[in-house]
């Protein structure tokens, strides 16, 4: 069976039952079967479906198709991410997977006591072709945005999706175009809101390009948060040589030996401290923020991305008196 064809038959499936949670009689795939071994996999997809039932509800016609789309095209992804997975791990990774699929639909953060107004999700799926993008693009947004904060992260997140375009009908490349955002809120109160985004996207040019951002919203100042908000330079450049450590690391992990930064125009520190000083790097959940590089940022395309992890208890004794930390 293609994967068009299974993608058919997914949609007409969802299409014509709003219940989504899975009927264990009828499990054929490892997905399947491993959520049914599994008890708190299994009790994950029965709230799958009921947050997918009760957004359906909520949705006119035409969002309730955007929805369909959305839906099948996360399962896939879902089993993806978990493909490497065996056993009772395959059972741990889908249920991980699940949960969080289940707060975006109901527009939960992943920490934290919640935003102070209604997010939902917003979707835009389009199938590709000869001169049209394959987009595939689930992010989150406030339902009726009337405050400073509101208003601020639902012009953050529209400004993911500015470069979105349709290929030209002689690009010879013009089917493979694909564009993809994805989100998760790692952490909502009305002090801060710290949503992750990725995206990856194809048009054209020699390879694909992965990349993240994050949306921090300071809930005192009504507007996205900054670096220079959060550290002075004396604090800062302690966050640098916390992550220029940790980078190291991770590319001596990969590649056997740290970068020694020959014939690069920046030193990896430079880079390092360039691309920590952007806060729109940052995500912050419960107890650490994360810094992530995408491929570019810190290394050649090749080596792709790499990531610093800063716990709460060194960020916070540096870290200004009225920045929202969690």
């Amino acid at each position: 069976m293609t994967r068009a064809v299974r993608v058919g038959l997914g949609l007409a499936a969802l299409a014509a039952s709003p219940a989504m949670a899975l009927d264990c009689q009828r499990a054929a795939t490892p997905s399947e079967k491993a959520i049914c071994a599994d008890p708190i996999a299994l009790a994950a997809d029965s709230d799958l479906g009921k947050a997918f039932d009760a957004l359906r509800a909520s949705l006119d016609p035409k969002g309730r198709t955007q929805l369909v789309a959305a839906q099948v095209a996360w399962l896939g992804l879902r089993d993806s991410n978990c493909a490497d997975e065996k056993g009772p791990a395959l059972g741990a990774c889908l249920a991980r997977e699940t949960r969080a699929r289940v707060a975006f639909l109901a527009g939960a953060p992943e920490a934290g006591p919640g935003a102070p107004g209604r997010l939902a999700p917003v979707f835009r799926m389009q199938k590709g072709g000869k001169g049209r993008t394959d987009v595939d693009v689930q992010l989150l947004k406030f339902v009726d945005a009337a405050t400073p904060v509101e208003r601020a992260f639902n012009a953050a997140v529209d400004r993911l999706t500015n470069d979105l375009e349709n290929p030209g009908k002689d690009d010879p490349l013009a089917d493979q175009w694909s564009y993809m955002w994805s989100m998760r809120m790692a952490y909502a109160s009305p002090r801060l809101i710290s949503a992750h985004a990725d995206g990856d996207s194809f048009m054209g040019g020699a390879h694909p390009n992965s990349y993240s951002v994050n949306v921090n919203i300071d809930g005192a100042r009504g507007r996205e948060a900054t670096f220079a908000d959060m550290l002075d330079k004396p604090a800062a450049d302690k966050i640098f040589a916390l992550c220029l450590k940790q980078v190291r690391d991770q590319k001596s992990a990969r590649e056997g030996s740290a970068d020694d930064d020959s014939g690069a125009p920046k030193t990896l520190a430079e880079s390092v401290a360039e691309a920590t000083a952007d806060l729109k790097a940052w995500s912050f959940g419960a107890d650490a923020a994360t810094v992530s590089y995408d491929p570019y940022a810190v290394g050649a395309y090749v080596e792709g991305a790499f990531s610093c992890s800063v716990p709460y208890a060194t960020l916070r004794p540096s870290a200004r008196a009225d920045f929202p930390l969690p």
